[in-house]
């Protein structure tokens, strides 16, 4: 897989710069004209060779043009601006072949799922549904390259698109649903993950989606 993946852009494996222990960075050199591009070159590969391998975030140097949401949706993680190198953090033995979605992490987000705008999402009530200790989920999600709360921001992003899009709810609602206290932390969150408010992104999805052709005879 590497040497696939090598024919694409030339990279080098580095240890994870955020010091999670079952992650590793992927490295372009410092040369590189257009990192961000090269990186995008490397998640595709993985993607077509690895299918949903779960990167755990992207670090580029220099400052984003327009702001990272575009960056963001691209490769479907975090993208940090502002560092040494360009380097995309994946599950460690992901390019062996051998790295799996974590069963912890899954289980933290169906858990996540089901609870959400119905009962507590806090860490302590979820940690008794699965039966584990709050601070061992914490440890084995940190170990990962991941924590709770982002699981639960992802939960909550997935579970908004499909109520702005596939509803005409209002935000107050919305907002219900996913367990926020009032619209405009919804708003926020909105523009946090988007770019752009609650009213663009519903527009926006209507605006590429196919309406179907109009009944009767012409």
């Amino acid at each position: 897989m590497t040497s696939q993946l090598a024919e694409l852009a030339e990279f080098s494996v580095v240890a994870d710069p955020c010091g999670a222990r079952q992650v590793v960075g992927l490295r372009l050199p410092d040369d590189v004209p257009q990192p961000g591009p090269a990186l995008l070159v490397l998640h595709h590969g993985l993607r077509r060779l690895r299918g949903d391998y779960g990167p755990r975030s992207v670090h580029l140097p220099g400052t984003a043009p327009g702001g990272t949401h575009g960056y963001s949706e691209a490769f479907g993680a975090k993208v940090r601006f502002g560092s040494r190198s360009a380097v995309l953090r994946v599950p460690a033995g992901v390019l062996s072949g051998q790295a799996e979605r974590s069963g912890l992490a899954w289980r933290v987000r169906n858990a996540l799922s089901d609870r959400l705008g119905v009962r507590s999402t806090a860490l302590a009530d979820v940690a008794r549904v699965i039966a584990l200790q709050p601070r061992t989920i914490q440890r084995a999600l940190a170990d990962e390259g991941l924590s709770f709360a982002e699981i639960l921001d992802c939960v909550r992003r997935e579970r908004a698109h499909c109520l702005l899009t596939g509803t005409e709810l209002p935000l107050s609602v919305i907002a219900t649903h996913l367990d926020f206290a009032e619209p405009a932390v919804l708003s926020r969150c909105v523009r946090r993950w988007w770019g752009h408010t609650a009213a663009t992104h519903r527009r926006q999805i209507h605006e590429v989606t196919p309406r179907p052709p109009a009944s009767g005879h012409q």
